[in-house]
């Protein structure tokens, strides 16, 4: 009779510890899919926030010869997009009138955006006035 009541406790606790495992095996299972979801959530405005200046730079970029009345004539613009945005050929339309031609580098920012590593020896070259004429024949 001691051992049915040892094995009994035994059998007892076994089976609670099973269930036991099960339960919070199911609770952690919950409570890592929630995590999962709100770092998902918390990753995905990150994205949304850092993306959302650059494609509104790139619509800008985009929309500046509309918008921007102050370059004039738009078929002297050419846009390139990178490593700088647009150049412009000014007097290139009315070239009779002028008899000259002047060449102009435009990068569009948008905000607090500043120049990258690329644009900005673009522009010391022409600061410095490294540019040059080259013409291939084929």
């Amino acid at each position: 009779m001691e051992y049915a009541f040892f094995w009994g406790l035994v059998t007892g606790l076994i089976i609670i510890s099973i269930i036991s495992f099960f339960v919070l095996k199911y609770l952690l299972k919950k409570k890592i899919d929630q995590w999962e979801k709100y770092e998902m959530q918390k990753a995905l405005e990150k994205t949304v926030n850092i993306q959302r200046p650059i494609l509104k730079g790139k619509i800008s970029e985009q929309l500046f010869p509309i918008l921007y009345e102050k370059e004039g004539d738009l078929s002297e613009l050419r846009f390139l997009g990178n490593p700088i945005d647009y150049i412009k050929f000014d007097g290139l339309s009315n070239l009779s009138e002028t008899g000259k031609v002047k060449i102009k580098f435009i990068e569009i920012k948008t905000g607090n955006a500043k120049l990258n590593k690329n644009e900005e020896a673009v522009k010391k070259a022409v600061q410095d006035k490294e540019v040059y004429w080259e013409e291939i024949t084929i």
